[in-house]
């Protein structure tokens, strides 16, 4: 029931986990956070060996646009520290509430999905650096 709920009226967060987001996309604004896109991924390694991920949705004909399904940030042990799931498109259209954690993941995938680059955009970077 509890799952239910969370679907349509939103879960409470951690407002740590809140902060933690925020604080992601203020360092990729900053560019001090690298992102790799890979197939069905975008992926940062941050130092001290945390790991962030957003596993892309898959494309659909109802929108072209790319959409995530899952983000997790993990620690250098691989500890699960923050894991925020995208609602499907019909809790949307129900008009269900949009909890600040999910916007915030909303806001980092936003920014990094036009940042994160491809191998050969990685390659030109690393060579301009030199």
């Amino acid at each position: 029931m509890s799952t239910l709920h969370n679907v349509f009226f939103g879960q409470s967060d951690d407002p740590r986990e809140v902060e933690l987001i925020h604080s992601l996309v203020e360092k990729t604004r900053q560019g001090k956070i690298p992102w790799v896109k890979q197939a069905n991924a975008l992926t940062a390694t941050i130092p001290l060996g945390f790991q962030v991920n957003f596993v892309l949705a898959p494309l659909s004909f109802i929108t072209a646009n790319p959409s995530w399904q899952l983000l997790t940030v993990r620690d250098a042990s691989g500890s699960e520290l923050v894991r925020v799931s995208n609602p499907p498109m019909f809790t949307v259209l129900a008009g269900a509430g949009r909890s600040a954690l999910l916007q915030a993941a909303d806001e980092l995938f936003k920014l990094v999905n036009g940042a994160a680059g491809d191998d050969l955009d990685r390659a030109i970077n690393t060579i301009k650096k030199l």
